[in-house]
């Protein structure tokens, strides 16, 4: 499914943004096209999430900012996620923020993706990916619900396929009191992986289709017998 896969140390976030490949994110933005709908993302709500991925997985590099965001409110969910042993335990085992390319065989298009944490065993290579998300959900089962709305399932099975992984699981860490936090197992659950792969293909195939044809350069039309002679005194 995936050739040439390609790992990026170091890459910030910035960085990886800028290279110009398809993303998880494009193929949202690649579905709310061809379903027609122009939702605008919530700066804020990137913020916040952007700010609780680095209090999370990067800790040393996270610091308060001029930006309104509820500071207090992401160091808190920050710290539940911490004092969850399970968490605490992927954590210190896995690899942050860490930038991977591959080329999609069916299209040509090279994918890219940066897993929250990227864990792999030391004696059988196997890899386990472990995204964390922040939800607005009362209970269990209401996040449980989310993974098909929001399309977790393709993000799930676009990242376990690109990097041969074989384990993904979701946190969800509850945004409001109790802040309760959740594991969801995408590869567990039957089928999900295998929806989520059928979502993907689709998507990148949209996107090869639309991506610009390169222009041949226009060649000044030569009259026939005027071109022969040309070619005869070559």
């Amino acid at each position: 499914m995936f050739t040439d896969h390609r790992h990026h140390p170091g890459l910030s976030q910035e960085a990886h943004r800028a290279l110009p490949f398809v993303s998880n994110t494009d193929l949202t933005e690649t579905k709310n096209r061809a379903l027609g709908i122009t939702r605008q993302p919530n700066p804020q709500a990137l913020a916040f999430g952007s700010h609780f991925h680095t209090a999370v997985l990067e800790p040393a590099q996270y610091q308060r900012t001029a930006q309104r965001v509820p500071w207090q409110q992401i160091e808190d969910l920050a710290a539940a996620v911490r004092r969850q042993r399970f968490c605490r335990d992927l954590l210190y085992r896995g690899q942050a923020e860490q930038t991977h390319t591959a080329t999609h065989e069916a299209t040509g298009l090279t994918v890219k993706v940066r897993p929250d944490l990227l864990i792999t065993s030391p004696k059988t290579g196997r890899r386990v990916l472990v995204d964390f998300k922040t939800t607005s959900c009362p209970d269990y089962a209401s996040f449980c619900a989310t993974i098909e709305k929001y399309d977790y399932d393709r993000q799930a099975a676009l990242y376990t396929d690109l990097l041969g992984a074989a384990r993904f699981i979701i946190i969800g860490v509850q945004k409001k009191a109790p802040s309760e936090v959740w594991q969801f197992e995408v590869s567990a659950a039957p089928g999900l992986i295998e929806q989520g792969r059928k979502k993907y293909e689709r998507l990148l195939k949209l996107c090869a289709q639309q991506q610009p044809q390169p222009t041949l350069p226009t060649v000044p039309a030569v009259p026939t017998r005027a071109w022969a002679q040309a070619f005869n005194r070559a």
